[in-house]
């Protein structure tokens, strides 16, 4: 208890957190080009946990613009602190609930969305809130530029083969499924980042699946 009240004070102070409560959670809106002070591509991490993408993509590629976005603020204390040792000017993360982004992003504002291991919900009654049933998929759709890429990373069967079945109803194209991204580090771009999470599925002998498609 002690140390998340120490992280939820450093988040109250960090200038690598926006979230409720500080008046740049409400200046931000819909306004990351004038927060970023470019306009560069903007892609945002959706459940980003610790912000393994978040951090170790802004650190490859200065010319794109990254934002983490979780409800958790004890998890993302630590990409935060990893923003702030290392200088990064082209990332942030946000605290926020995930139903909320279109109050925050523009329509055909976003690159490139990646999903990080949600929660699978796999009661039948919980389908509403899986984040990759087909009202947040148009919701990602709206929100995506034309030819923006759409990228769910999972451990979870269940999961997947559903967000497969959800993509057939939705407008999305070019879907491509890789069954496990870790067989090789050239398989995808994110084969290279593996989150604290995912080293604990890897070492129950599950298999690391990526969806990818496009707008």
């Amino acid at each position: 208890m002690k140390k998340k009240l120490l992280r939820y004070s450093y988040n109250e102070k960090s200038e690598f957190i926006i979230q409720e409560g500080k008046s740049i959670y409400n200046d931000v809106k819909k306004n990351w080009s004038k927060f970023f002070k470019n306009k560069n591509p903007l892609f945002i991490e959706l459940g980003c946990g610790y912000g393994e993408h978040t951090t170790k993509f802004s650190f490859l590629e200065k010319d794109k613009n990254f934002i983490g976005i979780d409800i958790k603020g004890a998890r993302i204390y630590k990409g935060a602190i990893s923003l702030e040792k290392n200088m990064i000017t082209n990332a942030i993360f946000l605290r926020t609930d995930i139903q909320n982004i279109d109050d925050f992003f523009n329509p055909n504002e976003i690159s490139g969305i990646l999903i990080s291991f949600p929660d699978p919900r796999p009661k039948k009654r919980d389908i509403k809130k899986r984040l990759t049933n087909i009202n947040f998929l148009n919701k990602y759709y709206g929100l995506l530029k034309t030819g923006g890429e759409l990228l769910l990373k999972t451990d979870d069967e269940q999961l997947f083969d559903f967000t497969i079945d959800e993509l057939k109803k939705s407008s999305f194209k070019d879907i491509k499924l890789y069954n496990d991204i870790h067989i090789n580090e050239s398989v995808h771009k994110l084969s290279s980042v593996i989150t604290k999470y995912e080293k604990r599925f890897i070492n129950e002998g599950k298999k690391i699946k990526l969806l990818s498609c496009f707008k």
